[in-house]
C-alpha cells in the first residue's frame, strides 16, 4: 500500500487517498460533500498530477524494508515508515516533534521544484496541515493508544499535505481529466480538517478501495 507523499508520483490517482487510510479518528461532523467518494473510474494507474519528488528514493527504499517485514498492524507500520521517513532527512526534533524551521530548510534546499511548487509544499505543510493537527491535540493524544511508542504527527501530515498538494495541483502538472477533476474537487473540498480527514477514511474502509 503507499503510505508516502512521494507515491503520487508514481501510483494511480486512485493510490492518493489511500495515504488518509490510517487516519482513524475521533467521529466529528465532516463537510457533507466528504460523505461521497467519487467513482474510481475505469483506469485506477490515471496520472493526475506531476509532482516533485519530495524525499530520496534511497531513504523511501531503507524505511519500507525496516517495516514492512514488522509484525505490528498497518496502523503502526504506516506511522513508523512517516516517522523514519522525516527522521532520515532530520526533520523531526528529539522529542518527537515537527522541526519547522528544518522543514523550511529542506524545501529550500532539498527539494528539485519550481518556486511555485516550493511554496505549495510549505504552505501545505506548515500553514494548513500542522496547526490543523497541533490544534487537534485530543484525537492526536487519541491515537496514540493504537500506535505504541509512535508519534502519530509525522505521519497525520504526510498524509493531510498530500491531499493539500493533490487538490491544488498547478495547471501546468495537470492531466485536466474528468475522473482527475473530480478527484481534485473532492480532496480539496475534504482535507480541511481532521473530521474531513475521517470521513475519507471512513469511506475508503467501506469501499475496501486498493
Amino acid at each position: 500500500m503507499a503510505t508516502t507523499i512521494n507515491c503520487i508520483r508514481t501510483c494511480g490517482w486512485a493510490k492518493v487517498l489511500l495515504l488518509l487510510w490510517f487516519v482513524q479518528l475521533a467521529a466529528g461532523e465532516p463537510n457533507a460533500a466528504c460523505k461521497t467518494m467519487p467513482s474510481p473510474g475505469k483506469d485506477n494507474d490515471e496520472q493526475c498530477c506531476e509532482m516533485p519528488e519530495m524525499f530520496p528514493n534511497e531513504t523511501m527504499q531503507q524505511c519500507m524494508t525496516d517495516f514492512e517485514r514488522s509484525s505490528a498492524s498497518q496502523l503502526q507500520k504506516s506511522c513508523q515508515f512517516s516517522a523514519c521517513v522525516l527522521k532520515k532527512q532530520n526533520l523531526v526534533k528529539s522529542d518527537g516533534k515537527l522541526d519547522t524551521e528544518q522543514i523550511k530548510t529542506y524545501i529550500k534546499d532539498k527539494i528539485k521544484a519550481s518556486d511555485e511548487w516550493k511554496g505549495l509544499v510549505e504552505k501545505a505543510v506548515l500553514e494548513d496541515c500542522l496547526p490543523m493537527i497541533e490544534k487537534d491535540s485530543a484525537t492526536v493524544k487519541q491515537m496514540k493508544s493504537s500506535l505504541g511508542d509512535c508519534e502519530p504527527v509525522s505521519a497525520l501530515t504526510i498524509a493531510c499535505a498530500a491531499a493539500k498538494l493533490f487538490g491544488n495541483c498547478p495547471s501546468k502538472d495537470w492531466t485536466g481529466s474528468p475522473v482527475c477533476d473530480e478527484w481534485k474537487t473532492f480532496l480539496t473540498k475534504c482535507s480541511g480538517s481532521m473530521d474531513d480527514l475521517n470521513a475519507i477514511y471512513m469511506l475508503i474502509e467501506s469501499q475496501k478501495l486498493t
